[in-house]
């Protein structure tokens, strides 16, 4: 694997853990870059967690080596060996599934909660999922096919929210190993510019209220699978997902961190960048000299001129 492609999967993961309101801190941006640029090997990146305190930093790290690891089967397996290898040591039997019936507000829902499927139906709607895809056909398909299927795929695996928590970044993990085991490996940073967005989109996918007027929507899911695979201009703005979101009349007020699209990514590139600005930023270390305090006595001289026109 090549920087460049290093480079969008750490972009990739540093951001993703906006998907549960966490940031990351600039231990984990300068693993990054010494990995990229060579200086920390692939199988020195897990012994490096030891070090390091924030879950979010661990999480990142976690991610990357899983997602390069290019081990992957279309399987409940591989979902529950992703989430263990995620979120061991972060909390107890990582591999089991959900006991327990669970509800969750979701800012794009305006504060309304999905109710996911009862933990009983947990086990039947996982196999019926997973043995549906591995018996679906690619082959033919046209672009916008393709784009469609792949994001009702990962939607209805999010929907069913198996996991007591962590499951977007599980679900994330597993939708970036399957683009590679679909022959669509990640290589670009969409999902590193719009973590938020992939999240309300999953959201709005599994959210139905018949009563108010609103329907299960795959559209939002669309529009980044169709970015990520195919590139494009379409701009993902979070505050579009949201129930109430009027492109033609006020544009609703984005609160919260979770809900501004994650921007330490871009610290990475700004890391790795650090050393053809460095000699810019010695060469303007001149200017503290010309400190404004002439400026401050520029006042006084004029007072001077005045009152020498007052004589």
């Amino acid at each position: 694997m090549d920087a460049k492609e290093k480079l969008f999967i750490w972009k990739t993961v540093i951001a993703l853990q906006a998907v549960d309101a966490l940031k990351t801190s600039a231990k984990v941006v300068d693993i990054a870059k010494q990995n990229i640029e060579g200086s920390l090997s692939d199988d020195a990146l897990l012994d490096e967690c030891e070090s390091l305190k924030n879950p979010a930093d661990i999480v990142a790290v976690k991610m990357f080596v899983n997602i390069i690891q290019n081990q992957f089967s279309l399987s409940q397996f591989e979902l529950v060996q992703i989430r263990k290898a995620l979120f061991g040591g972060l909390e107890e039997s990582p591999e089991l599934l959900r006991t327990t019936n669970l509800s969750k507000k979701e800012w794009a829902l305006d504060g309304l909660s999905l109710v996911y499927p009862k933990s009983n139906k947990i086990q039947s709607q996982l196999n019926k999922l997973f043995e549906a895809e591995t018996l679906f056909d690619f082959e033919g398909l046209e672009a916008k096919q393709t784009v469609k299927h792949i994001a009702s795929f990962i939607s209805d695996l999010w929907a069913i929210h198996p996991f007591e928590k962590f499951n977007t970044r599980t679900v994330a993990v597993f939708f970036i190993k399957y683009l590679s085991y679909r022959g669509l490996a990640l290589n670009n940073d969409v999902l590193a510019q719009s973590p938020v967005y992939f999240r309300n989109a999953l959201a709005r996918s599994a959210f139905c209220d018949g009563k108010k007027g609103f329907h299960k929507t795959n559209r939002y899911m669309e529009r980044l699978v169709k970015k990520i695979i195919l590139g494009g201009r379409t701009v993902l703005d979070p505050k579009e997902t949201h129930l109430y979101y009027d492109p033609n009349g006020v544009v609703l007020k984005v609160e919260g961190a979770a809900q501004k699209e994650q921007s330490a990514s871009d610290r990475l590139d700004e890391k790795l960048a650090a050393e053809k600005k460095a000699p810019a930023k010695k060469s303007a270390a001149p200017k503290p000299s010309a400190k404004k305090a002439p400026a401050k006595k520029a006042p006084a001289k004029k007072s001077a001129a005045k009152k020498r026109g007052a004589k």
